[in-house]
């Protein structure tokens, strides 16, 4: 026996008990979450097709990728995208989340909280579907509105997501104000986290909102702050939602990104191995984006 603690044996026995509960866990990880990647890099070699027909045919399809016009098309098309939803998905609920702090009573705090969270109880489809009607260019509510204002004329129809021009505004529009869900309430952790004798001594020596803001509060929610760009990024390469459910990657080709043109390849065409080679790319580009973003954008705050 130890003394003032467990025997050696008894000490062996848990620790064989945990690993045994972890054993599960860890085989399902490997499975759903492991195996699939792993396979896509290596059936990204093959001319593997939806009859899980395979040859071997080395780089043959990552040669021919960077050759297909619909491929390179898409990328710029994906940045167009992803980066003005970034700036807004990062500054739009901080700029919320400030408000809120700023709120003396404590009940509209928890109101307003409340508020912003209720739209996340609907699925993402469903309001990707409200947006659709919403686009109606004949009926739907911002073509009311752009007639209501002087924007359009009576009868005058817009296609907003059928214009090349217009359509990748409208994509961007989506989801105005922007502020539903977590992200306010992520913001809205960290600032609370700010020590009260820090706010006191900022408004002792007179500062205002706007340097109080610059100087404490967004040093101090770096962290949260960096990891809405991690996880927007990654979701920015990878999402392809919307061009499924509103625009089929039209008009024309104009919505085109690397990830609904994998899902195509796959699905629609049968290219399975051609569609990993897609994924491949998109692994290795999300990965070094994301080492990046951690070796210039390093804090001691992270979440």
């Amino acid at each position: 026996m130890i003394k003032g603690g467990k025997s050696l044996r008894a000490r062996i026995f848990e620790a064989r008990t945990a690993y045994l509960f972890l054993l599960p866990l860890m085989g399902l990880l490997v499975i759903f979450n492991y195996y699939p990647p792993i396979s896509g890099l290596y059936r990204s070699l093959f001319n593997w097709d939806a009859a899980f027909k395979s040859e071997f045919i080395g780089f043959d399809n990552f040669r021919e990728l960077f050759k297909d016009q619909y491929f390179i098309h898409s990328i710029p098309t994906m940045f167009k995208i992803m980066i003005p939803k970034l700036l807004i998905n990062i500054v739009v609920p901080l700029i919320a989340a400030e408000m809120i702090f700023c709120v003396k009573s404590a009940a509209a705090r928890y109101a307003y909280r409340v508020a912003i969270l209720l739209p996340i109880v609907a699925p993402g489809v469903v309001g990707l579907l409200v947006w659709k009607f919403m686009y109606d260019p004949i009926n739907g509510p911002i073509t009311a509105l752009a007639r209501l204002f002087g924007i359009l004329d009576q009868g005058e129809i817009v296609s907003w997501l059928g214009d090349p021009k217009i359509v990748i505004p409208s994509i961007i529009f989506l989801g105005f104000p922007w502020v539903g869900g977590t992200s306010v309430l992520i913001y809205m952790s960290g600032l609370m986290n700010i020590s009260s004798e820090m706010i006191e001594s900022s408004r002792l020596d007179s500062a205002n909102i706007m340097q109080r803001i610059f100087k404490i509060d967004i040093p101090m929610i770096l962290g949260q702050i960096k990891y809405f760009l991690v996880f927007g990024i990654i979701g920015g390469l990878q999402d392809y939602g919307i061009q499924i459910i509103l625009t089929r990657g039209g008009p024309g080709y104009a919505t085109y990104v690397p990830g609904y043109y994998m899902y195509l390849q796959a699905f629609n065409n049968g290219r399975m191995g051609y569609a990993s080679a897609i994924g491949t790319i998109m692994f290795f580009v999300i990965l070094s984006l994301t080492i990046v973003n951690y070796r210039f954008f390093n804090t001691e705050n992270d979440i």
